[in-house]
């Protein structure tokens, strides 16, 4: 088969920040978290005229699917728009991702009431409590 040689470089989080939006860059391990439980704090991102769209992926039928979710007469409209514009760039490969983050937790059985979110702030410690 083809072989591929990959040579990496490590840079300091400003240079990656700096080189991901001018474009200079081959490959770019980058992460994003979401800032609220909702697929279009992603999907967004990869929009053709994003920001943080550094890689400059474009499609016209994926920008057009994720404006139309966000005007959708229905929960059920808009989560269908999001779905067909995730296949698409799953398919066209808009984004590769190699891995998810995860994180564990060691929690004394005596510690209650504490809120794991699955966006923004890890941990919830507003209702949180001793046993006794």
């Amino acid at each position: 088969g083809d072989k591929v040689t990959v040579n990496t470089q490590t840079v300091p989080f400003k240079t990656r920040l700096s080189r991901s939006t001018n474009g200079d860059f081959d490959v770019v391990l980058s992460a994003w978290g979401a800032d609220f439980a909702d697929p279009i704090s992603f999907l967004d991102l990869f929009t053709s005229n994003n920001e943080q769209n550094n890689g400059k992926w474009s499609n016209a039928e994926y920008d057009k699917l994720i404006a139309a979710s966000k005007n959708a007469n229905s929960a059920s409209d808009r989560w269908s728009d999001l779905e067909k514009a995730e296949k698409i760039l799953l398919q066209d490969q808009g984004v590769t991702p190699l891995y998810y983050r995860n994180q564990a937790w060691m929690v004394n059985d005596k510690v209650k009431g504490i809120i794991y979110n699955t966006a923004g702030a890890n941990l919830n410690f507003k209702d949180t409590y001793i046993a006794k």
